[in-house]
């Protein structure tokens, strides 16, 4: 899940889910090195954003063929995670993690040295496999690595790593494809991999499993209040956002006249952006506004950037204006959307967070499918177009969210 989205949302439910106290002593360590983990797995996802031309040049297929890596990843990703979640209910969590991490760094190796489309494409497909039980595991390490006191900023420095690979990985990913070759690129993250996996290994202390829920029991979950309209809401947006994110190279090369080598530029603008959006949103949550008036903010301004992104054709210095503001509005949505997630579900935490990553995964290939459709067969502008119909479809279901926490506890059959 790139997810760009899973970040600082774990911390509201603190407070309704206890966590009983973990503070072994190299545990800031851990949360560091689990960052950077977190960090490598959404570079990973999100790699092929800034790259398409230059992968689809090297491998001799189109842009929106070489998008599908990313429709693939996140359908793998999405669908299984509800699955591997239930799966690995028993597993050592720190385990857990070094085999999701042994994965990717096999995964980047195998992508540095793709000799043709279809190894690239079963290679992504391997890492899709085990990418979504990330998400719905590192909340609760975060905060089993110290006191209770210090879970919330545990929480915020492990999420971390998806705003800095939003802002670092995707741009710095671009402009070492641009100087040196799309390669380059994923060979840096194999690197990284191999200092992420060393690094959980040596720092993560044992930390067995809690609160696992069953496959059975995740339909009864999804029969509860906000939880069902939130990860509806998620996926509809989410559709909207990667069919035109995942084409936003082209459409700034070919729409707005950019210089192909201030595209990296521009991403890491938006990531910044984002980041920002994230802090002010964080801020705002809890201190006025209720959760669906925030919601349905952000989603008229997810919608309405893009629009007149769109509008703005080739004037340069509006069309940035607008990028911007796309990312600081989408960037700040996953996080009011979690915390509702949270908040709906507060006694079974990696459960509902397994359904949102599901419903956030396979939002993203699908997103990244009508995008490659609108692309090859009408280009940049129907791809823009679609984002914008998406968001704006997601506004009259956001009408009926609610936000409010949900008090009856929620109890696993057969505990």
């Amino acid at each position: 899940m790139s997810s760009s989205g899973q970040h600082e949302t774990s911390t509201s439910n603190e407070a309704a889910h206890p966590t009983p106290p973990a503070t072994p002593a190299n545990g800031w360590p851990a949360v560091l090195a689990v960052a950077f983990s977190v960090f490598i797995v959404t570079a990973t996802e999100t790699m092929p954003i800034g790259l398409l031309p230059e992968m689809a040049a090297d491998l001799r297929v189109s842009e929106g063929t070489v998008g599908l890596t990313v429709t693939l990843y996140g359908l793998f990703a999405g669908l299984l995670a509800p699955l591997l979640t239930a799966a690995t209910r028993r597993l050592d969590r720190g385990r857990l993690l070094l085999v999701i991490l042994a994965v990717f760094l096999a995964g980047n190796l195998l992508t540095a040295t793709a000799v043709d489309y279809a190894w690239l494409m079963l290679v992504r497909l391997l890492i899709g496999f085990i990418h979504g039980v990330l998400w719905a595991i590192v909340a609760s390490i975060a905060v089993r690595l110290v006191p209770p006191a210090q879970s919330v900023r545990a929480t915020a420095v492990v999420f971390s790593g998806i705003s800095l690979a939003t802002v670092i990985g995707v741009p710095l990913g671009a402009m070492v494809g641009q100087w040196l070759s799309w390669r380059a690129a994923f060979w840096a993250l194999t690197v990284c991999g191999a200092v992420a996996l060393l690094a959980t290994a040596v720092l993560m202390p044992s930390m067995p499993s809690r609160d696992g829920v069953h496959l059975s029991e995740l339909p009864r979950l999804l029969k509860r209040g906000d939880l069902r309209t939130t990860v509806a809401v998620t996926a509809i947006v989410v559709i909207g956002h990667y069919a035109a994110y995942t084409y936003v190279t082209p459409f700034l090369l070919r729409n707005v006249g950019v210089a192909a080598d201030t595209v990296g530029v521009l991403l890491l603008c938006f990531g910044i952006a984002g980041v920002a959006g994230n802090f002010v949103v964080g801020a705002v949550i809890g201190r006025g506004p209720t959760l669906r008036t925030v919601i349905i903010g952000l989603i008229v301004g997810t919608a309405g950037s893009m629009a007149l992104l769109l509008a703005a054709g080739s004037w340069q210095p509006g069309a940035i204006a607008f990028l911007l503001s796309w990312g600081f509005a989408y960037s700040a949505l996953p996080v009011a959307l979690q915390t509702l997630v949270l908040r709906s579900a507060p006694h079974a935490r990696e459960a509902a967070t397994s359904l949102y990553v599901l419903s956030f995964n396979v939002s993203i290939s699908l997103g990244a499918l009508f995008g490659s459709l609108a692309l090859d067969r009408s280009g940049p502008s129907l791809v823009m177009l679609t984002g914008v119909a998406f968001c704006a479809a997601a506004l009259p279901l956001a009408a009926f969210l609610h936000g409010r926490t949900d008090s009856a506890e929620w109890t696993p059959r057969g505990q």
